[in-house]
């Protein structure tokens, strides 16, 4: 009897080791991916500010902007809705022509 309690404690110990060793294995795993993440960051960061003109960004054109509120005001002013146009179709279901 005391040989199957020593047996049994002794898997639940075994079970606790290994959780435990699992869940260290997790944190460290999460770190390692944190760590490599921030020097991927730096590595494409270092890689984009090399590279001529791509890390750069032009201002935008005073006229490409004025062009842009013209339309956005005049998108808000009118909004007409066309109606959409209905084609017959034949017994084929194939389009027929406008009579």
């Amino acid at each position: 009897m005391m040989e199957s309690l020593y047996i049994i404690g002794v898997i639940i110990l075994g079970f606790g080791v290994l959780a435990k060793l699992l869940l260290d294995l997790g944190n460290q795993i999460d770190e390692g991916l944190i760590e490599l993440d921030e020097k991927l960051a730096l590595a494409i960061r270092s890689v984009v500010e090399k590279i001529p003109g791509l890390g750069d960004s032009e201002p935008i054109n005073p006229i490409q902007m004025a062009f842009a509120q013209l339309i956005g005001n005049m998108a808000q002013q009118k909004q007409v809705i066309i109606p959409p146009k209905i084609i017959e179709r034949d017994e084929k279901g194939l389009f027929s022509k406008e009579q």
